[in-house]
């Protein structure tokens, strides 16, 4: 991430700007400080990766999850790869291609002279990046950013965009609650594998609508039993077993946003549900039509 990139964060606790102050590596950013410009919180930046994470709001079960996911960070990938798919008798490429579908991306058009930008909420080792690139037309300019609030992950996606081919990959430390971006800032957003997990849903979606533009997809995939895997004694034990935090892993609907619209929910494996909608507005905008009574979550 360049200085350049730096201008398009916001700081998680007030959305104002952020200033960098630290040291470079070539053009890109290397160690030092992303200082707010409003309630001036200096949010630290270490082997160029911003960490915006407010590490006082990650508490209880969900610090529990970011440790977990921390110590099994090396494994992630290859049990995803080579061990899921023999309990969901499905491919790990079959199960990311019937999810990342719902993104449209072949819709994208660059036709207001820019880049479109993607988000992946929660990208991990970076699995899903090969599959957006797929997905892209060839005319279309892209770029993604990826958020994830474990380290550990997040430095396996660094290592997998060390070799990478495909459109230009930003990555950050960050809070699926409190995402450092301004309203309106992505053509597309995704969420894979942990909002079951978050200590507030509700407050989670509405941050991934806050930044999505107005009418884009956004898709989240977590959690679900198929009722036809249900039937096997077999993919019930390993699903029971993979989801022991959760009495019922099911697709949030009832934490979407009050006006969220097209909610779709199909399996995108016999584990994995996916959930896509849409939103009209902005979060200050559905709020400021509300009246003032209304609260931003």
């Amino acid at each position: 991430m360049t200085p350049a990139y730096v201008q398009r964060l916001r700081c998680p606790r007030c959305e104002a700007r952020l200033a960098f102050d630290g040291t470079l590596r070539g053009a890109e950013l290397d160690t030092g400080t992303l200082r707010c410009r409003g309630c001036g919180v200096a949010w630290p930046v270490q082997r160029g990766l911003p960490d915006l994470v407010d590490g006082l709001e990650i508490r209880g079960f969900e610090r529990l999850i970011r440790q977990v996911y921390d110590l099994i960070a090396p494994f992630h990938d290859l049990a995803v790869r080579y061990v899921l798919p023999l309990a969901m008798f499905c491919s790990e490429e079959e199960g990311r291609a019937r999810y990342v579908r719902r993104l449209e991306l072949e819709q994208l058009h660059a036709d207001r002279g820019e880049r479109v930008n993607i988000l992946d909420v929660g990208i991990g080792g970076g699995g899903n990046l090969p599959v957006i690139a797929r997905c892209l037309s060839d005319d279309v300019e892209a770029e993604i950013w990826g958020v994830d609030f474990s380290a550990n992950m997040l430095a396996q996606c660094v290592r997998r965009c060390r070799h990478w081919k495909g459109p230009p990959v930003h990555l950050l430390l960050g809070d699926a609650h409190r995402l450092p971006f301004p309203d309106a800032s992505f053509d597309r957003v995704l969420h894979v594998g942990g909002i079951a997990t978050y200590r507030d849903p509700r407050r989670a979606l509405a941050e991934m609508a806050r930044v999505a533009r107005p009418d884009t997809p956004i898709v989240v995939v977590d959690e679900q039993l198929d009722p036809a895997a249900a039937r096997s004694w077999y993919q019930w034990l390993t699903f029971k077993a993979m989801t022991l935090y959760e009495l019922s892993p099911h697709a949030p609907v009832e934490h979407l946003p009050p006006d969220a619209y097209d909610v779709r929910v199909e399996q995108a494996s016999s584990f994995f549900y996916c959930l896509s909608f849409r939103v009209p507005r902005s979060v200050r905008e559905r709020a400021a039509a509300a009246g003032p009574e209304v609260r931003q979550p």
